[in-house]
C-alpha cells in the first residue's frame, strides 16, 4: 500500500507537473545505477516481470478514499514495494512498478495522458526514495532483523510521504493533505508489514502461516474501512441532495441541481434526465424535455428524439425511472464511470434509484408549487399575466429602465361593446371573444412585449425600451386585432377597442403614474369612441375636476358660454395681418376663466371635443365673413383638437360649415400638432382630404416632436410654426438660437411659411427678420381678443408707432391693427439691441 492514483478533476499547476518531471527524472536515473547491496549478494531475486505483475495487481486491489470533494485511489503498491526492496535489485524494481502501473493505468482505469505521465513521476519518486532509504537505514543492521524490519516499514512510508507530497504539490490540493496523509501512512505501513512476509520466508524460510492469517486480514479490515468510508460518503451526499432539493423546489433550479449531484455521488461524467409530459409545467411549447451533463457542462433543455423517449442503459450505463403518483414521469441515467474504475456495480445502482425517488418526489413537489405561483399570477381564462404579475413587471422594468436613460412604454385597452356581447350571447361567449382576441394581442405584439388582464375586459400592456413612434406602432398593431370578427357557434362577434398610451420618463416616473395616465387616455380614446391615443399633460387632470368641468361644458355648450379670442400673425417685413388665430375661451359664472387646455382635456376625456371644436369653428367662420364684408380678406386658423381630427367625418363636418357661412375653403388655416398625427393613416388620409378642398394646413409647435421632418415631407403642410419655447430663447441660448434659424431654413427651402410663436419684445421681432422669418406672432403684436373688440384702420395709419406696438400687453379696448412701422421707426430713439453671431 501506498501509492496515490488522483482522480480529481483539478488541473495540474502549468509549471508545476514540468518542474517535477525534470528533478524526478534525473532523481529516478539513480535506482538504475545502483548495484545491489553486498547484504542482499546471497538472496535470490525476482524477474522484474513478476514485480510488474504484483505492482499491477496492487493496482487493482486499491482502495478508493474521498476526502474534500476529491476521489484518491490508494494502491497495495506497498505490499511488492516492501518484497522488492530485499528480492530485486534497483533498476529491475523500478522497470516492474512502472510497467505495472502504467499497464492498469492506461488499460484498466482509462486514464489519460497527462494522468499517466504524473503517475509515472510520483511512481518514480517514489521508488527512488524508497531504495535510498534503504539502503541509508535498513542495512546497517542485520537483515531482516526488528531494527531492521521497523526499519523498511519507515522506507516505504518515506516513499508514501514523497509520491503524496509530489502530487499534492503538482495538483495545489494542499488543503485535502492531513487527513489523506494520515490514511495514506496507516495503508503504507500495512503493506510494508505485508510485503516483508515472503521476504521472511525466502531469507529466512520463516513459516508463512502467520503471514498468511495476518496479511489478508489486514488487507481485508482496511477495506472494510475503506468501504464505510465510502457508504458514509454516500450517505452524507444523499442527505445534502435532500436538503437541497428541499430549499430549491423551483424545477428551473432543482434540475441543474440534480445533475450535478448526480455526477458526483456516482462519479460519472455522463448524467441524463428525462421529464415526459406527465409532469406538465407552464412553459409554451408541450413534450417531453431532457436535461444532460457533459463535460462539466449542463445542456438542456431540449426535446429529446423518438430514440430517447423509451430509452435503455447501454454498456457501461445505469438507469432509472422516475415515478410520481403511481406514474412514470421520465429517468435519470449516468454513464461513463469517471474515477478509474470500470463501470458500475449494483451499489451504484441502488444509489441511483434512491436518487431517482427523492427527484421524483422533489420534482413533482416543484411543479405542483410552480402551477399555484402560476395560477396566482396568471388568468385563468386566458393564460396571460394577472394584475399582480403585471404590476410587479411593471415597477422592476419602469425603475431599471429609466435608471439607466431609457423609455418604457405602458397601455391600458378596453374593449368596446364587450357588456352587450355578454348580456345578450351569455358570459361564455364573452368568454371565448376574450380568449381569442387574447391570442391575437400576443401573436402581434411582438418580442418583448408583456400583455397581461387586469380583469373583465381590460388588458394591460408593458413594452420596454419602446418610444413614441414605435408604441404608435404598436397600438395600431393591437387595434387590428378587433379587424376579423371572432365566430362561435355560427355567430360572427365583433367589438372594437379603446386604448390609452403613456410614455415614461415623459409622462412618468413610476409605474403606478404611467399605468394611471395610460387609464386616463384610455378613457379620453373611449369618449371618442374608440382607436388610441397618447397621454399629454391637458388630460392629467383630477378626476374630480373633470367630472365638474364636464358636466359644467354640457351646460356651457348649450347655453353658448364658449367663445372665440383673435390673436394675430403679422408679417414682420410690411407690418400687415397676415392672419387671425381663434382660440376657444370659457368664461363661467362661477369658476372664472377656465384655462383652454382645461377645458378641452375634459371634453376629450367625457366626449365632447367634437361638440366643442364645431363650436369655436362655427365662430371663426363667423367672423370671418364679418370680416370679408368689411372688406378685410383675412385668413383665420383654427386648431384640431386629436379628438376631432380622429373623426372620420371632419372633412364632412367642415365642408358643411364653410358652405353655411358662404366661404371658399382657402380662408381657413387648420392647425395640427406633430404629435397628434404623426405615422397614423386614417388622420393622415382626413388631413390631405381637407387640403385638396382647398384648406390651408399648417403645423403647430414645430420642432418639439419626434419626427419633424418626416411630418412634413408626408402631408401637404403649407405652413410650420415654430414653438414659443426656442423663440423666446433667443437672447440668451445659442442652441434655441440655432434650432430656430435651421426651421427658418428649412420652410424656405420646402416653400412653407414660417411663424415665430411667443414674440414678446422688438428685439426678438428684429432679430426673426434678419434671420429670413417672414410672419410672426405673440404678445409684442396683441394678446388674444374678443372678436367684437377687433376694430380694422378706416384710412392710412399715420406715421409713428402704433400705441398697441409699445406695450407687451395692451389693455384698452379699442385696438386697431394695422400697418407695422419699419425697424427704424420702432425705437428711433433707443439703441437697437445688437444681433447674436
Amino acid at each position: 500500500m501506498g501509492h496515490l492514483w488522483v482522480t480529481t478533476k483539478r488541473p495540474a499547476t502549468r509549471w508545476a507537473l514540468p518542474v517535477a518531471a525534470v528533478v524526478v527524472l534525473l532523481a529516478g536515473l539513480v535506482p538504475l545505477f545502483l548495484p545491489r547491496p553486498d547484504a542482499l549478494a546471497g538472496v535470490s531475486t525476482l524477474p522484474w516481470w513478476a514485480f510488474a505483475l504484483a505492482f499491477a495487481a496492487a493496482e487493482v486491489c486499491g482502495l478508493n478514499l474521498e476526502v474534500r470533494g476529491r476521489r484518491y485511489s490508494i494502491a497495495l503498491s506497498g505490499i511488492p514495494l516492501a518484497a522488492g526492496l530485499y528480492l530485486s535489485d534497483p533498476g529491475s524494481l523500478l522497470l516492474g512498478r512502472l510497467a505495472g502501473t502504467l499497464l492498469i493505468g492506461a488499460w484498466y482505469r482509462r486514464h489519460t495522458p497527462l494522468t499517466l505521465v504524473t503517475n509515472a513521476v510520483a511512481v518514480t519518486a517514489g521508488t527512488t526514495v524508497a531504495e535510498l532509504l534503504f539502503r541509508s537505514l535498513v542495512l546497517h543492521h542485520p537483515l531482516l532483523s526488528y531494527p531492521g524490519r521497523v526499519l523498511t516499514l519507515v522506507a516505504v512510508v518515506g516513499a508514501v510521504l514523497a509520491e503524496i507530497g509530489l502530487l499534492l504539490w503538482v495538483h495545489r490540493a494542499f488543503d485535502a493533505g492531513a487527513r489523506l496523509l494520515a490514511r495514506a501512512v496507516v495503508a503504507g505501513v500495512l503493506g510494508a508489514a505485508i510485503g516483508l512476509i515472503p521476504a521472511l520466508w525466502i531469507i529466512h524460510g520463516e513459516p508463512l502461516v502467520t503471514g498468511a492469517v495476518l496479511g489478508p486480514g489486514l488487507v481485508l479490515g482496511f477495506g472494510a474501512f475503506a468501504s464505510l468510508s465510502e457508504r458514509h460518503h454516500r450517505l452524507r451526499r444523499m442527505y445534502e441532495l435532500s436538503d437541497a432539493l428541499a430549499h430549491a423546489p423551483d424545477p428551473a433550479r432543482a434540475i441543474p441541481l440534480v445533475l450535478e449531484r448526480s455526477a458526483q455521488l456516482l462519479r460519472a461524467e455522463h448524467v441524463e434526465l428525462m421529464l415526459s409530459d406527465a409532469l406538465p409545467a407552464n412553459r409554451p411549447s408541450p413534450g417531453p424535455r431532457m436535461w444532460m451533463r457533459r463535460a462539466g457542462r449542463i445542456i438542456g433543455p431540449r426535446t429529446p428524439g423518438a430514440d430517447l423517449l423509451e430509452r435503455t442503459p447501454g454498456r457501461g450505463e445505469l438507469l432509472a425511472p422516475l415515478r410520481n403518483g403511481g406514474q412514470t414521469i421520465g429517468h435519470l441515467l449516468v454513464g461513463e464511470r469517471g474515477d478509474g474504475v470500470r463501470g458500475f456495480v449494483t451499489s451504484d445502482l441502488n444509489t441511483l434509484q434512491a436518487v431517482a425517488e427523492r427527484v421524483a418526489v422533489a420534482l413533482g413537489n416543484g411543479h405542483l408549487l410552480e402551477r399555484l405561483q402560476f395560477e396566482a399570477r396568471h388568468d385563468e381564462l386566458t393564460g396571460l399575466p394577472n394584475r399582480l404579475d403585471f404590476r410587479a413587471q411593471l415597477d422592476e422594468s419602469v425603475e431599471d429602465l429609466l435608471a439607466g436613460g431609457r423609455q418604457c412604454t405602458v397601455m391600458l385597452l378596453d374593449f368596446n361593446g364587450f357588456k352587450a356581447i355578454n348580456d345578450t350571447l351569455g358570459h361564455q361567449a364573452g368568454d371565448q371573444l376574450l380568449r381569442e382576441l387574447a391570442g391575437r394581442f400576443g401573436q402581434v405584439a411582438g418580442k418583448g412585449v408583456t400583455i397581461a388582464r387586469l380583469g373583465g375586459d381590460e388588458f394591460a400592456v408593458l413594452a420596454p425600451g419602446m418610444g413614441d413612434g414605435a408604441a404608435r406602432a404598436l397600438a395600431r398593431r393591437l387595434l387590428s386585432a378587433f379587424d376579423e370578427p371572432v365566430r362561435l357557434a355560427g355567430n360572427e362577434l365583433r367589438a372594437g377597442g379603446s386604448l390609452g398610451v403613456a410614455i415614461g420618463p415623459e409622462h412618468g416616473s413610476t409605474g403606478a403614474e404611467l399605468l394611471g395616465r395610460a387609464d386616463v387616455a384610455m378613457y379620453v380614446a373611449k369618449a371618442g369612441g374608440g382607436g388610441y391615443r397618447m397621454f399629454t399633460r391637458s388630460m392629467d387632470l383630477p378626476g374630480e375636476q373633470v367630472h365638474t368641468l364636464a358636466v359644467a361644458l354640457t351646460e356651457a355648450l348649450r347655453d353658448g358660454q364658449i367663445q372665440i379670442a383673435v390673436q394675430p400673425m403679422v408679417d414682420l417685413v410690411n407690418g400687415q395681418v397676415h392672419a387671425l388665430e381663434a382660440l376657444a375661451r370659457w368664461h363661467h359664472p362661477e369658476l372664472g376663466e377656465v384655462p383652454p387646455e382645461d377645458f378641452f382635456a375634459a371634453a376629450e376625456r367625457s366626449g365632447q371635443v367634437v361638440e366643442l371644436s364645431r363650436r369655436v369653428l362655427d365662430q371663426a367662420l363667423a367672423a370671418a365673413r364679418q370680416w370679408q364684408e368689411a372688406g378685410q380678406q383675412v385668413r383665420v386658423a383654427i386648431n384640431l383638437a386629436p379628438g376631432w381630427l380622429a373623426d372620420p367625418s371632419l372633412p364632412g363636418q367642415i365642408r358643411s360649415a364653410l358652405a353655411r357661412h358662404g366661404l371658399s375653403a382657402d380662408v381657413l388655416s387648420l392647425e395640427v400638432a406633430e404629435s397628434d398625427v404623426i405615422d397614423e393613416p386614417e388622420m393622415l388620409l382626413a388631413l390631405t382630404r381637407l387640403h385638396e378642398m382647398g384648406a390651408r394646413l399648417s403645423v403647430d409647435d414645430f420642432g418639439t416632436g419626434y419626427s419633424s421632418l418626416t411630418f412634413v415631407s408626408r402631408l401637404p403642410v403649407d405652413q410650420i410654426k415654430i414653438h414659443q419655447s426656442f423663440v423666446q430663447q433667443l437672447r440668451a441660448d445659442g442652441r434655441a438660437r440655432a434650432v430656430v434659424q435651421s426651421i427658418i431654413d428649412l420652410g424656405r427651402n420646402l416653400g412653407l411659411e414660417v411663424v415665430a410663436e411667443g414674440v414678446i419684445d422688438a428685439y426678438t421681432r428684429i432679430e426673426l427678420k434678419r434671420m429670413g422669418c417672414r410672419f410672426g406672432q405673440g404678445y409684442y403684436f396683441d394678446a388674444p381678443m374678443p372678436v367684437q373688440e377687433l376694430s380694422w384702420p378706416t384710412g392710412r395709419r399715420p406715421a409713428g408707432p402704433a400705441a398697441w406696438l409699445d406695450r407687451p400687453v395692451p389693455l384698452q379696448s379699442d385696438r386697431v391693427v394695422g400697418s407695422l412701422d419699419t425697424l427704424a421707426e420702432c425705437a428711433p430713439t433707443k439703441t437697437l439691441p445688437p444681433s447674436l453671431p
